[in-house]
């Protein structure tokens, strides 16, 4: 009885103890404006939970910075979090990599692709090593290579019109645009110097493929190869089996490479690179990484690349209640033959169509850093290290940034018009962690439209019971049903 009762005194002390630190934790964060939590327990997931599943999980965000201000704080169970949308506050996140860090050790990483490629990415690594890398990197993704990268992608794009979409649209078709766009984006790695994981000759199934891909980023995966068993889905079955194989083929891909570099003299930092793969290779050296680290950049060049697909998907679906500015941008591109990168830039208005769609509805919605000291960020002093979100989706959404927010509005980024402040308009992130592939971004998604527009007549297709959505509940935006529009070829002078 003794022992029973000692058992319970102190499984009772543990808990005390916890509970009162927690309790204390959540005192020192007192000064800080929030929502009041649902209970001490459950934090604010009571209200976020419910928005999720209406999609409206960012709404929320938007409506407590109306009330608490661009920085405040809100509870995930006991733990305090801070958000922010306070454009000097985003400008510490984004420039101060020393304090405020990738975020590798808490459940949801999951959510961020971590599962999948790696914490020493490109994209997910940090710290001097990630460093190096991006500044033998940057090279490649600079404007000035882009006509190099141009001569690569437009004779692609080529061959997917004419041995791809054309023969799918003969006399008139609808198709889902959103599948269409995968189909073109997920050849691009092939012209990079990476072999195409799917290749090209099947786009519905390349589309479906992907979507699967990236479909299972929000689940807990765990260690990839321990999650078979009669509990695993089909779907997550097949998606993990497809990672392990992208991995092996990846693996294969760097041994040959690495073999042609080093008859080629341009393995250690000397000789010319020709493509992604070389730098890819030549940064990780330089950074004294090993090929698994490679391995970790390809797949998150095969996650990101759909980036863009994702991007003119959502584009279209603003475009279907805005047939004015549709034909604006048809009648630009059709008038406007691209023949070389410098060509693009006569696409002014279809550039601002692009850039409005990355305002409404950035690939990236979010993200989140971990301080590791406490500071003054902004108007507050932060007392412990802690976990900072903030959300480009909302950002953008801030009438004190933005007239009429909500309203798609390309005009707002004419040239007659102040362009948005660094800090105020993030589709790319800023700071030290500017997107690099974002002038690849914009190159692809301008061709792209070029193509469909000199060679289709576009009308979108209702749909009652399913129409297109823009999935804001994740960290990445994911598109739903289509959207659908009908196809009819068309003869441009």
């Amino acid at each position: 009885m003794f022992l029973i009762v000692l058992i319970l005194a102190l499984v009772a002390s543990y808990y005390g103890y916890d509970i009162l630190k927690k309790w204390l934790l959540v005192q020192k964060y007192k000064h800080i404006p929030g929502p009041p939590p649902d209970s001490f327990f459950a934090g604010n997931q009571k209200q976020l939970g419910p928005a999720k599943g209406k999609n409206e999980f960012l709404e929320v965000f938007i409506q407590w910075v109306e009330t608490y201000g661009e920085t405040f704080k809100f509870f995930i169970k006991t733990r305090p979090v801070i958000f922010s949308i306070d454009p000097d506050v985003l400008r510490l996140i984004t420039t101060d990599i020393i304090n405020f860090t990738k975020v590798d050790h808490l459940p949801n990483r999951s959510l961020f692709g971590q599962r999948i490629t790696g914490t020493h990415s490109i994209l997910t690594g940090g710290g001097q090593e990630w460093a190096v890398k991006r500044k033998v990197m940057s090279s490649f993704f600079a404007k000035t290579n882009m006509e190099n990268i141009f001569t690569k992608c437009a004779p692609l794009m080529d061959r997917l019109l004419n041995d791809k979409l054309k023969p799918r649209v003969k006399n008139g078709n609808t198709l889902d645009l959103h599948e269409q766009f995968t189909m073109i984006f997920s050849a691009l790695p092939g012209v990079m110097g990476m072999d195409c994981p799917m290749g090209v000759d099947e786009p519905e199934e390349i589309g479906r493929i992907i979507n699967i891909f990236l479909d299972v980023i929000p689940n807990q995966l765990g260690n990839l190869t321990k999650v078979w068993g009669s509990s695993v889905s089909e779907m997550k079955a097949t998606t993990v089996k497809m990672v392990i194989d992208l991995r092996a083929m990846s693996k294969t891909m760097i041994k040959n490479k690495k073999k042609e570099m080093e008859l080629e003299g341009s393995y250690d930092g000397e000789g010319e690179t020709k493509d992604l793969l070389d730098h890819l290779i030549r940064a990780n050296y330089a950074a004294g990484l090993t090929d698994e680290e490679v391995v970790d950049d390809l797949m998150t060049v095969y996650l990101v690349v759909d980036n863009m697909s994702k991007q003119l998907g959502s584009l279209f679906i603003h475009l279907i209640n805005h047939k004015e500015i549709f034909d604006k941008m048809t009648t630009e591109l059709r008038e406007n033959p691209i023949t070389d990168f410098k060509s693009l830039e006569k696409l002014k208005y279809t550039e601002t169509v692009i850039l409005e769609s990355l305002r409404l509805a950035p690939v990236l919605m979010r993200g989140t850093r971990w301080l590791h000291k406490p500071m003054q960020v902004g108007p507050y002093y932060i007392p412990t290290d802690c976990q900072f979100q903030y959300s480009q989706y909302v950002l953008h959404r801030n009438e004190q940034h933005y007239e009429n927010p909500r309203l798609f509005n390309p005009d707002r980024f004419s040239d007659d018009k102040p362009a948005p402040g660094q800090y105020t308009f993030m589709p790319f992130l800023a700071g030290a962690r500017t997107c690099l592939g974002k002038h690849v971004a914009m190159l692809t998604m301008k061709l792209t439209l070029s193509m469909l527009a000199r060679n289709f007549d576009m009308v979108p297709v209702p749909v009652k019971n399913k129409p297109p959505q823009i999935v804001t509940s994740m960290a990445v935006t994911r598109l739903k049903n289509g959207p659908f529009f009908h196809f009819t070829p068309v003869t441009v002078n």
